[in-house]
């Protein structure tokens, strides 16, 4: 009973929160691509209908070149792809479920236009996660990722972290907080910072669910805030100032409303990061995770 009250506490926490009002947020204009930094566009989509009951995703044809490789002491990921840049991929699921799987038809996209990605799983809240394991598990596959990429074909130099949902929580959060998180890691931790940050609907503010992270976090911020603090992306504006950040957003997303993409756009603008907010009109939080409807918009935002 008690694993099922926090699944769906978290599950129904970013549909709950309400949106931050003391800060503006980035305005919206229609254009036909994105083209200028720290803006927020709106591009046509494909997109199915809002109403679509449709949960899983459909599977990838692409290949993995190696599944199951150990990146700590009890987790491995799956690598896809044979030459190009890096990319790190983290799943969706609200910080308690989901796995490399269910975004493994996104993986295969991103791997099939020339990138060696690593789809990396991470502790989930019920499984030995919450903070700061989760966010450990995370910034060990970014660094193992940097280690090994050569192996595969892939540029060291070029590191991308990717994330859906809760896993963009976490991709903001690794690619900005650099060597603050270490944790059970295959690989030393080292100086190497991603180059790019590419998010899909994150809750990225997890202050603004408020209580309904309690049990991830594992305080209340009234007691200890130490924990919120380190395990929100914003705390770590002005780190890694070289990042580049691409955020993309349904605007008919219900489970992860739209202005926390904008809040944290506007977050990052005023830290003076090269970024940019692409808003998908007709689009739910299940459909920005389908390749077809994101897919080149990714692949675009890696390579550009």
């Amino acid at each position: 009973m008690k694993r099922l009250v926090l699944l769906a506490t978290l599950s129904l926490a970013a549909c709950t929160a309400t949106s931050p009002t003391t800060t503006p947020l980035a305005t919206t204009s229609t254009v036909a691509s994105t083209t200028s930094t720290a803006a927020t566009t709106t591009v046509a989509t494909t997109a199915p209908p809002t109403t679509t009951t449709t949960t899983t995703p459909p599977t990838t044809t692409t290949i993995a070149a190696a599944r199951h490789v150990p990146f700590t002491s009890t987790l491995s990921l799956d690598v896809y792809g044979s030459t190009g840049p890096t990319v790190v991929l983290f799943h969706g699921g609200g910080w308690i479920t989901g796995t490399p799987d269910d975004i493994a038809p996104l993986a295969g996209t991103i791997a099939d236009s020339g990138a060696v990605v690593f789809n990396a799983p991470y502790r989930l809240l019920l499984d030995g996660g919450g903070f700061p394991m989760t966010f450990e598990d995370a910034a060990c596959a970014v660094r193992f990722a940097a280690a090994h990429t050569a192996e595969y074909g892939g540029d060291p130099s070029r590191l991308v972290v990717v994330g859906y949902s809760a896993g963009a929580q976490i991709a903001a959060l690794v690619a900005l907080a650099g060597t603050t998180f270490d944790g059970d890691c295959l690989v030393e931790m080292s100086d190497t910072l991603p180059t790019k940050m590419v998010g899909l609907a994150g809750p990225y503010d997890t202050d603004a669910l408020g209580p309904l992270m309690i049990p991830f976090f594992g305080t209340d911020p009234d007691v200890d805030p130490e924990p919120w603090r380190l395990g929100n992306p914003l705390t770590y504006l002005g780190q890694n100032p070289d990042l580049v950040v691409r955020l993309f957003h349904g605007e008919e997303d219900l489970v992860v409303p739209p202005w926390f993409s904008e809040y944290f756009q506007q977050q990052l603008e005023d830290a003076g990061y090269d970024s940019d907010l692409t808003m998908l009109p007709g689009v739910n939080h299940l459909g920005i995770a389908d390749p077809a409807i994101s897919g080149r918009l990714v692949v675009d935002a890696i390579d550009g």
